[in-house]
């Protein structure tokens, strides 16, 4: 898996639903919620999980993956339902999408870091 990529990725999905709060569109939400269907869920638990079973490092980062998606999924919800107040003040610094966007990316980059080490 491509890390870089994937933190871009994430970041973009940030992106999309700030740019949708300024806009006053819609988002969809479940798309955004599906944690398994992105490249970094696909392999978090998949080949990730075979390359490192009960690796405290992939357990976090497929959590913070988790808790991303789940996050950025009510953040789209509050955008559709017109509660941009609320959907602003998660993605502030210091909000809830804030700091899982920050969580995901400091795991995906231990893991990153974890995976080049032990491959020599």
């Amino acid at each position: 898996m491509d890390f870089l990529e994937q933190t871009t990725f994430h970041n973009r999905i940030c992106e999309d639903l700030e740019a949708a709060m300024a806009a006053g569109g819609k988002v969809d939400a479940a798309a955004i919620r599906a944690e398994r269907t992105c490249a970094a869920g696909q392999w978090l638990h998949g080949e990730g999980h075979r390359r490192m079973p009960g690796s405290h490092l992939h357990l976090h980062c497929l959590e913070a993956h988790r808790d991303f998606h789940r996050i950025a999924g009510q953040v789209a919800e509050q955008i559709n339902r017109g509660a941009m107040a609320d959907a602003r003040r998660a993605v502030r610094n210091g909000g809830a999408l804030a700091g899982a966007k920050a969580e995901l990316a400091a795991a995906l980059r231990k893991l990153r870091v974890a995976m080049e080490t032990s491959a020599g």
